[in-house]
């Protein structure tokens, strides 16, 4: 016991030992820094491409580009902090292989389990990213025929003529008719 507690306090108490870690306390704060740049750095960018998309000659409306906009936004901090909890485990000698394999089964498994909402978002997704119908547009969904209140990523909401609400799941949706 006592031959551990001299090998603790002669690791513990070595010049190399306090080097190494100020060094890898730098490299996490440098990655950390690299991240809220890029993050920063990246909503700008996309921000600016949609401010010129804007002023172009061809109408999008604004609830579309709003839409897109924070999609576009979110999937790239998500990536960007993904890749820098992926640098920072790296950076402690944690072997990350392992546990991204791990998590590739595990969102598969989530993927399969979840299919009709993954189906839905990426369905709700091409309908707003392709200008397919706007709130306020006449449309005839299925058997819901009505105007649009709400067009979500997940579920879309018309409402008819004589008052009913229909909220269709976008994955379920499969012609449009468009009357406006």
């Amino acid at each position: 016991m006592e031959e551990r507690l001299q090998s603790l306090k002669d690791y513990l108490f070595t010049e190399e030992t306090w080097i190494q870690l100020g060094l890898t306390f730098f490299k996490v704060i440098l990655i950390l820094l690299l991240t809220a740049i890029a993050v920063k750095f990246g909503k700008h960018i996309i921000q600016k491409v949609f401010a010129v998309r804007q002023r172009s000659p061809l109408g999008y409306s604004e609830r579309r580009q709003n839409t897109l906009l924070k999609l576009l936004q979110n999937v790239l901090t998500y990536v960007i902090y993904f890749s820098a909890i992926i640098a920072i485990l790296t950076t402690f000698g944690i072997k990350v292989a392992g546990l991204l394999a791990g998590a590739g089964i595990v969102g598969l498994a989530v993927g399969f389990g979840a299919q009709s909402l993954v189906k839905d978002v990426i369905t709700g997704f091409f309908i707003v990213f392709e200008d397919q119908f706007a709130v306020g547009d006449q449309v005839q969904i299925g058997t819901a025929n009505g105007i649009v209140q709400e067009i979500g990523l997940r579920t879309t909401k018309v409402k008819s003529y004589t008052g009913e609400l229909h909220i269709i799941p976008n994955g379920s949706i499969l012609v449009v008719i468009n009357y406006s």
